[in-house]
């Protein structure tokens, strides 16, 4: 999948600019068109006339574009990062997470770039928007932390499961390709038969992938979450963005991520996440 178009969401709160800098960042890796996109709910009028319900609507529609169109280029003047081709667009919806769904189909955009809230991060994540887009969405979506600050990315994590790691690895790689970075692959096995085979397959992967440059293998513990151990990870190697294929029929957070450990979350508040589907070709 190549990145040409993205959709940056954004609620035109402070913590949503971490998504639209990171946004404007990896625009200037790869020439890609930007859509900043809010959705609002409209204050309509009482009233029986269609007409009047209407133009209250197209007012206040006009009325939050501009303040998007502000917003957008305060973060772009205060930004090192200029893009080259962006817009900005509003939809009036009363279910944010469904507005930007239909209006990421209806674009044909490559990625969803939507930040996180605050405090809690993960943990307040789970039931939100931003949870509820990356269940529903076919489109991949990159999580970036509210806290994030621009840093250069040279790097990628993949962490696989190893399930489908021929075809998720094409889709990595084209990935880092679009980003003129390498890419690294993480996996926490459970037998040591699985560990021999991610290392014999290893140099394989390599020769198909030649963006590919560590593989780290780790035994996983099951009296630890997978959060925990995968913080270790991105702590040693250090990433740009770490990359995971989720499955739509699981609730991701509730099996990778342990709910009443806050602690566990700590790395999400400083590398973004991208998001693929399962069978992302």
């Amino acid at each position: 999948m190549d990145m040409t178009k993205i959709l940056v969401t954004t609620d035109l709160s402070a913590a949503s600019k971490a998504g639209i800098r990171f946004a404007l960042q990896l625009a200037s890796r790869h020439e890609m068109e930007l859509i900043f996109f809010n959705c609002f709910q409209a204050l309509i009028p009482t009233t029986i006339h269609q007409s009047r319900i209407e133009n209250a609507l197209k007012r206040q529609t006009k009325s939050t574009l501009h303040k998007l169109e502000k917003f957008v280029a305060t973060v772009i003047r205060t930004s090192s990062f200029k893009p080259a081709k962006y817009r900005c667009a509003v939809l009036e919806d009363l279910n944010p997470a469904a507005a930007i769904l239909q209006y990421a189909r209806e674009s044909e955009v490559d990625f969803i770039c939507i930040s996180t809230r605050g405090a809690g991060e993960l943990l307040k994540l789970i039931g939100t928007h931003t949870s509820k887009v990356i269940e529903k969405s076919t489109i991949p979506v990159m999580v970036v932390p509210h806290s994030y600050r621009a840093k250069k990315v040279e790097s990628l994590l993949y962490a696989s499961d190893l399930q489908e790691v021929d075809s998720e690895l094409k889709v990595v790689s084209r990935t880092a390709e679009n980003l003129k970075i390498q890419m690294d692959l993480v996996h926490f096995y459970y037998s040591p038969d699985e560990k021999v085979v991610a290392e014999t397959n290893f140099s394989a992967w390599q020769k198909r992938f030649p963006l590919l440059r560590k593989l780290r293998l780790e035994p996983h513990h099951l009296d630890a979450d997978f959060a925990h151990q995968m913080e270790k990870s991105v702590e040693k190697l250090k990433p740009g963005i770490v990359v995971f294929f989720t499955h739509p029929k699981t609730t991701w957070f509730n099996k990778w991520f342990s709910p009443n450990r806050s602690e566990s979350f700590s790395y999400i508040t400083k590398v973004p996440m991208l998001v693929y589907r399962k069978g992302t070709k």
